[in-house]
């Protein structure tokens, strides 16, 4: 039997049972819907992130009291000895210090948790102007004599609260009021749309603390070896501190951190849809096995005929391969909807940083992926009904 004519055959049976075929490419159609969706907006939030990262180039070094990022609340934390010696790294230029916390924001009664930015003010203009780009929707940046002013973010304004924040509005942290002087453009990264900026010199009231300081950020000078001013960080940090237990990251190390607990809850998700995809490939390996119970007097006439037993495989293997492939297609075709509806969703909330990456790579791995699931799980039910003796199945045995 030729090819074509394996082919054709094995797409007459699964027309024949049109109704048994599709509930088989149900459970197929859900695996693959979820690990593309999965997937799609997995690697797409790793990519925003990488490109966030990356806008301030070689030239910004990141550098937190912990080994690891997740425990930094747990960490001893930085002093004005180890900025002394940060900041008198040869090839240093500026180093952006303060706190960085969460605590209950209150707004014409309404309250909200946002993420808080003690720092320097006027170190704060220069370093997010200039090594990020950061720019002002309104308003202007605080100043170092302020004490009870703030920046925030775009969605905070905007979004957060029943009434928008304008310019001059006050918003009460730990029973003070501070006054908005400036709001930020949108970013698209929520954390930092829905952040607040005060001077550090309130940092003691919100967060009581008092010359302490949980993370460095380091614009190094034009032309200067980034990975050679890391070097030097962590030498004189060491020696100021006494220990290691600290991180000196790069923009590009920084994404690589960040990218890698992405990775794991993405493969961790994809595991979970994977369960999907098996109950899938039983449900081929079901639909099959009664195919060929249903087909045996076709399958007796066929060896009659001069049929091999690999050509009795092929047809069943086959009709496995392509339920399998049109599951894949309407499931990968379903994935991209739905991943570019929850970013579209995402971006009207303010979390830009949701985005769905769609690549030929992830379209033509699913399919091939989901064809070799059909073939797999129709391949044992195939050989089972490749090996029936043709006499037996002639007498309807």
């Amino acid at each position: 039997m030729k090819p074509k004519d394996v082919v054709s055959f094995a797409g007459r049976n699964i027309t024949q049972k049109k109704t048994q075929s599709l509930l088989t490419i149900i459970g197929i159609v859900i695996g693959i819907l979820a690990i593309v969706s999965l997937i799609s907006l997995g690697y797409g939030v790793q990519n925003y992130i990488t490109e966030e990262i990356s806008k301030a180039g070689a030239s910004v070094i990141t550098v937190y009291p912990s080994q690891q990022i997740t425990s930094i609340a747990m960490s001893k934390n930085f002093n004005d000895r180890d900025l002394k010696a940060v900041e008198d790294v040869r090839g240093v230029d500026v180093v952006l210090y303060g706190w960085f916390g969460g605590t209950q924001v209150t707004y014409h009664d309404q309250e909200y948790y946002s993420s808080v930015f003690a720092t320097k003010s006027s170190t704060y203009q220069i370093f997010f102007t200039e090594a990020y780009g950061y720019e002002l929707e309104k308003g202007r940046w605080m100043k170092d004599s302020d004490k009870y002013t703030c920046v925030i973010g775009y969605s905070l304004a905007h979004d957060t609260f029943d009434r928008e924040i304008d310019i001059g509005d006050k918003i009460e942290i730990n029973d003070k009021k501070y006054k908005v002087v400036g709001i930020l453009e949108q970013i698209g990264n929520p954390d930092d749309d829905n952040s607040i900026v005060i001077p550090y010199e309130a940092a003691s009231e919100v967060f009581d603390v008092d010359d302490e300081y949980n993370m460095f950020m380091v614009k190094i000078k034009d032309g200067e070896d980034v990975t050679k001013v890391s070097e030097d960080i962590e030498d004189e940090l060491e020696d100021s501190r006494g220990d290691e237990n600290f991180s000196v990251l790069t923009a590009e190390q920084l994404a690589e951190s960040i990218n890698s607990i992405f990775e794991v809850l993405t493969i961790f998700l994809v595991g979970v849809a994977g369960i999907s995809l098996l109950v899938g490939a039983v449900g081929i390996s079901n639909t099959m096995h009664m195919s060929i119970l249903e087909r045996r007097k076709d399958i007796g006439i066929l060896k009659a005929l001069g049929a091999e037993n690999n050509t009795i495989l092929s047809i069943f293997v086959v009709e496995a391969g392509f339920l399998g492939l049109f599951g894949g297609i309407v499931g990968t075709i379903l994935g991209i909807l739905i991943a570019k509806a929850i970013e579209y969703v995402a971006a009207i909330f303010g979390y830009g940083l949701i985005r769905a990456w769609i690549s030929w790579e992830l379209i033509v791995g699913v399919l091939v992926f989901s064809f070799v699931v059909g073939i797999l799980s129709g391949y044992f039910p195939a050989r089972s009904g490749a090996k029936l003796n043709p006499v037996d199945t002639l007498r309807g045995e």
